[in-house]
């Protein structure tokens, strides 16, 4: 199974909050309307890619079907989702692979301007996306659940091309990540301020990260495996700092991630420059 980086979802208490920090940094927000059960409504910002970055939030005073702990604590990253063409054969695939399975499920939302979306979505191990991704197909067509954002095309912004994830054991996440995505043996790197050893899987999507600092240690407490950072990838970073409120340049092993320089964002939203 490849890993598609579909989307990632980011809890908000407050969307508008979450809307405004976007528009801070320069990332421009689309009302992506209220999901099927009347829990949760979203915004998303959309890469050129055709990845986004979900913001959710609770409908009033609803109890959330959705990662209801991330809404309530204003978590950011919550949950990650990976593409399929056919959910009930990577299901198969992966319990073939040991892994346990839950769905698929029908969901959907409707968009501010009326239109009816609909997929199925499939939990992989425990949780909606926790450390594994939760898979989507679409059953309507993709283009009414996202369509890259016009003042974002052409820009030096791809799209969502690394979520990194949560883990108390990453070894042991790592046998699990092998045995269904057959993903390479992982590059150990200590990132410079990011508070963790990452292990990074080169070109496959996703890295795993033990905390060594009180920020992320403290979030793994919290909510527990889960993603806490995405990064959106440009091949000039240079150029993504004069185009967005972006900070200065750290180290990702080999690579270059800068973060959106706004409070409800940097540490956990940033751009990659990959060196190869």
């Amino acid at each position: 199974m490849d890993i598609r980086i579909d989307h990632v979802a980011s809890a908000w208490a407050d969307r508008t909050a979450g809307e405004s920090a976007c528009d801070a940094v320069g990332l421009p927000t689309t009302d992506g309307g209220e999901h099927a059960d009347g829990t949760t409504e979203m915004s998303l910002v959309a890469f050129p890619d055709g990845t986004y970055l979900e913001l959710i939030t609770n409908t009033g005073e609803a109890t959330p079907a959705r990662w209801p702990s991330f809404i309530a604590g204003d978590a950011g990253p919550a949950a990650w989702c990976v593409a399929v063409d056919d959910v009930r054969r990577a299901l198969s695939r992966a319990l073939d692979a040991g892994v346990r399975v839950a769905g698929p499920d029908r969901d959907g939302r409707e968009r501010p301007d009326g239109v009816s979306v609909e997929w199925e979505t499939a939990v992989l191990g425990d949780a909606l996306g926790a450390t594994l991704p939760f898979l989507i197909e679409d059953r309507t067509p993709r283009r009414y659940r996202i369509t890259p954002d016009p003042e974002l095309a052409g820009g030096p912004l791809r799209g969502i091309s690394e979520v990194v994830v949560l883990a108390d054991d990453a070894s042991r996440s790592t046998e699990t990540f092998d045995r269904l995505f057959g993903v390479p043996r992982p590059e150990v790197v200590d990132p410079e301020t990011f508070g963790a050893t990452v292990h990074r899987f080169a070109g496959a999507g996703v890295a795993l990260a033990e905390p060594d600092a009180q920020r992320l240690t403290e979030r793994l407490a919290a909510y527990g495996p889960a993603p806490c950072a995405v990064l959106v990838e440009t091949t000039d970073l240079a150029a993504a700092r004069d185009a967005f409120a972006i900070g200065d340049p750290t180290r990702w092993g080999e690579d270059a991630v800068a973060w959106f320089d706004h409070p409800a964002l940097e540490a956990w939203l940033g751009v990659v420059e990959y060196a190869h």
